[in-house]
């Protein structure tokens, strides 16, 4: 059986992933729309005008958040001491 706190790590991981993927979709579909805003203003043309600010803002807090999940999945726990104590009485030979 694999341990609770395994299985939370890894689930951890694999949602960051997916928003980090999704971040990366979001930020290139924004970036597409600035894009072609580019192009029709180079032209000297008109198009319509799509602002991008929410999906690169989307983009960036998906990213950003996916990161850190998987950088909290991935993380190293930090090593802990096990102290030991006996029960034994000393005792003395003379």
């Amino acid at each position: 059986m694999i341990p609770r706190m395994k299985i939370i790590s890894k689930l951890t991981v694999w949602l960051g992933i997916l928003l980090a993927i999704a971040g990366t979709v979001v930020g290139l579909w924004g970036g597409w729309i600035a894009y072609r805003q580019f192009l029709a203003l180079d032209a000297l043309r008109s198009a319509p005008t799509d602002k991008p600010a929410w999906q690169l803002f989307a983009a960036g807090l998906s990213l950003l958040l996916g990161g850190f999940l998987i950088g909290l999945g991935i993380g190293k726990t930090p090593k802990r001491v096990v102290t030991t104590t006996t029960t034994e009485t000393p005792t003395s030979q003379a």
